[in-house]
C-alpha cells in the first residue's frame, strides 16, 4: 500500500529570507501612510476653500456687493463670479472702476494661497459689440483684461493664472433654473433613447425579414414537388415568421429595459449583446448612437442658453467674468457634466 504524502511539508522553490517579511510589512505601512497623507491633503484643501469663501462672504456683505458678486464651491474649486450690468457695458471688455476695485480686493484673498486660478470670460446670448466680431472674441478679451489687471495691480504670480473665453456657452444658472434644466435634460435623454430604440427596432425587423425569406426559400424547395406544396410552404413560413417575431420582441424588451440608457455617458450598444447581431450591424447602430447623442447635446446646450437668458436680470448675470480657485487634488481632473 503506497504511503500518503504529507502535504504540509511540501515546498516549492527555495525558502524566502527572513528579512522579506519585514520588508513587505514596511512597504504596506508606507502605502497606507501615503494614502492617508493624500486624503488629509484633500480634506485640508476643502477646509481651506471653505475658510476662504467665508472671508470673502464677509467682505462682500460688508461692501454691499451681493448683487454683483457670488461665490460657490463645486468640483472645480471656489468660483468667484463677477456679474451684472454694473460690471460691464454691453459689448465692452473693460470693467468699470468700481468693479475693478472689488476684483482687486477679492483676488488679494487668493494671492496668498498656493492654488492656481483660472479667469473665464462670458457674454450674454444677445449681446452686441462694435469692437469684437463675435461673442468668443469678446469673452476672451474680458478674461485677458482681468488676468493682466491682476498681474499688474496686485502682482499675482503669472505662472498661477490662466484665462479663457466661453462666449454664451456657459451661462450662470441659479438653483431654480438648474432644477428646471435637470427635468428638461431627463426629457431630452428619454427622447434620445426612443430614437436609438427606434433604429434598433428597424434593425431587428430587418433581421426577422432576412431570416423569414431564407426559411421561405427552403420551404418552397422542400414542398415544391408535393400536392398543395405551395399552400403548405406558405403556412409553415407564416408560422416561422410568427415564431421569430415573438423571439425578437422579447429580445427588444430586454434591450429597452437595459440600464445602459439611464445615462448618456454609457455605451448604449452594450444593450445589443442579447440580440447577437453581426458586428457590422452593431457598428451601424453605434454610428447612429453617436449621431443621436450629438443631437441630444445640441438640444440640451440650446435649452441651457435659452433658459439662462429669459429675463433682463439673467442676461445681466451672464455678462460676467469668473475667477476659479482650483482645487489642489485629483478632483480638479474630473469633468463636470451638466
Amino acid at each position: 500500500m503506497p504511503r500518503r504524502r504529507d502535504t504540509e511539508n511540501l515546498q516549492v522553490g527555495t525558502t524566502a529570507p527572513g528579512w522579506m517579511v519585514t520588508y513587505g510589512d514596511l512597504m504596506t505601512q508606507l502605502l497606507i501612510f501615503f494614502v492617508m497623507m493624500f486624503a488629509l491633503a484633500s480634506a485640508m484643501n476643502e477646509l481651506q476653500l471653505i475658510d476662504l469663501k467665508k472671508k470673502m462672504d464677509e467682505y462682500i456683505a460688508r461692501e454691499n456687493l451681493t448683487d454683483s458678486v457670488s461665490l460657490e464651491i463645486d468640483k472645480r474649486g471656489l468660483i468667484i463670479s463677477f456679474h451684472g450690468r454694473k460690471m460691464y457695458d454691453e459689448g465692452a471688455s473693460e470693467i468699470s472702476p468700481v468693479a475693478l476695485s472689488a476684483i482687486k480686493n477679492l483676488a488679494a484673498f487668493v494671492r496668498s494661497q498656493p492654488n492656481e486660478v483660472r479667469v473665464e470670460g462670458h457674454t450674454d446670448r444677445d449681446e452686441v459689440s462694435k469692437e469684437y466680431p463675435s461673442h468668443w472674441d469678446l469673452s476672451v478679451a474680458r478674461a485677458s483684461y482681468v488676468s493682466k489687471f491682476l498681474i499688474n495691480e496686485i502682482y499675482f504670480p503669472p505662472n498661477r493664472i490662466s484665462s479663457s473665453g466661453y462666449a454664451e456657452q456657459k451661462p450662470y444658472l441659479d438653483e431654480k433654473t438648474r432644477e428646471a434644466l435637470l427635468k428638461r435634460k431627463a426629457d431630452l435623454l428619454k427622447t434620445a433613447k426612443q430614437q436609438f430604440l427606434y433604429e434598433t427596432k428597424k434593425m431587428l425587423v430587418r433581421k426577422i425579414e432576412e431570416k423569414f425569406l431564407k426559411k421561405k426559400a427552403e420551404l418552397d424547395r422542400k414542398y415544391a414537388s408535393k400536392p398543395n406544396g405551395k399552400v403548405i410552404a406558405r403556412l409553415k413560413a407564416a408560422d416561422y415568421r410568427a415564431k421569430i417575431t415573438r423571439k425578437y420582441d422579447k429580445i427588444f424588451e430586454k434591450i429597452r429595459s437595459s440600464d445602459v440608457f439611464s445615462k448618456h455617458s454609457r455605451n448604449w450598444t452594450d444593450s445589443l449583446a442579447v440580440a447577437k447581431l453581426h458586428p457590422d450591424e452593431v457598428e451601424i447602430l453605434g454610428a447612429k448612437e453617436i449621431f443621436i447623442k450629438a443631437q441630444y447635446f445640441k438640444k440640451l446646450q440650446k435649452e441651457i442658453i435659452d433658459m439662462a437668458n429669459l429675463t433682463p436680470s439673467q442676461r445681466g448675470r451672464n455678462r460676467r467674468v469668473d475667477l476659479i480657485v482650483a482645487r489642489i487634488s485629483s478632483a480638479v481632473k474630473k469633468g463636470e457634466i451638466l
